[in-house]
């Protein structure tokens, strides 16, 4: 008896049309990708307020002994205005300046407030210790060591012993930036010079535009009205 053959499919058609489909569907995928990093904004990088703060990586003193350190280390991305997340201080220094000298009361006084364990957000601190490089001005990771910890140590503020630093042993890490690599980037005016950061790098605030600021804001007034907690 004649039997009805069934008609075989031609081989290889499915083979060609999976290729072809997995590109279609990558380019689609890419071209997506495309257009969100288009529309997404570009943050400049600087110390400028509005700006992604200048990040760096060095060696940090915590009081123990010296430890690798990153700065966007302590960045929450994921930021929004009114949620958690830690500010950040970062404040710049030379230990032979006496202007810095005397701020360390005032940096004491300023942790001490803005970490209490009442307080819903905290500012964290960083100290970058340079070298400004002018007449009697020469430090070394001893004195550093000394200036945070208010240990006895000749040579802070040129001729004066560590141990006499006004205010309390500090409790927060301090950079050793001695050969000064990211004064550039920080745009370093001189010492003492501070800026806070909001909980995701961006410089919210800083000393250099006095425009932006209420009149005679400095460092306290401006934790007090963008950080709270008063």
């Amino acid at each position: 008896m004649a039997r009805r053959r069934r008609v075989a499919a031609p081989k290889g058609r499915d083979d060609d049309v999976r290729p072809i489909a997995a590109l279609v569907t990558f380019g689609v995928t890419s071209m997506i990708l495309m257009a969100v990093m288009l529309r997404a904004p570009v943050v400049k990088v600087g110390p400028s307020e509005g700006e992604l703060a200048p990040d760096f990586s060095a060696q940090a003193y915590n009081g123990g002994q010296w430890e690798d350190f990153r700065l966007s280390d302590l960045f929450n991305k994921s930021w929004e205005p009114g949620g958690d997340g830690n500010w950040i201080l970062v404040q710049y220094i030379d230990t032979d300046c006496p202007y810095c000298w005397n701020e360390g009361e005032l940096m004491s006084q300023l942790h001490s407030h803005w970490n209490q364990d009442n307080l819903p957000v905290k500012v964290t601190f960083v100290t970058v210790v340079v070298e400004l490089g002018i007449p009697g001005h020469s430090s070394s990771r001893d004195e550093v060591e000394a200036f945070r910890d208010q240990a006895f140590y000749d040579g802070c503020k040129t001729d004066s012993n560590c141990e006499e630093r006004p205010g309390d042993p500090h409790s927060w890490a301090y950079i050793d930036d001695l050969n000064s690599r990211t004064s550039g980037d920080w745009e370093l005016p001189g010492t003492p010079f501070a800026a806070l950061l909001q909980p995701d790098g961006i410089v919210a605030w800083n000393p250099e535009q006095p425009g932006n600021h209420p009149d005679g804001e400095e460092m306290e007034g401006a934790l007090q009205r963008l950080v709270g907690g008063s």
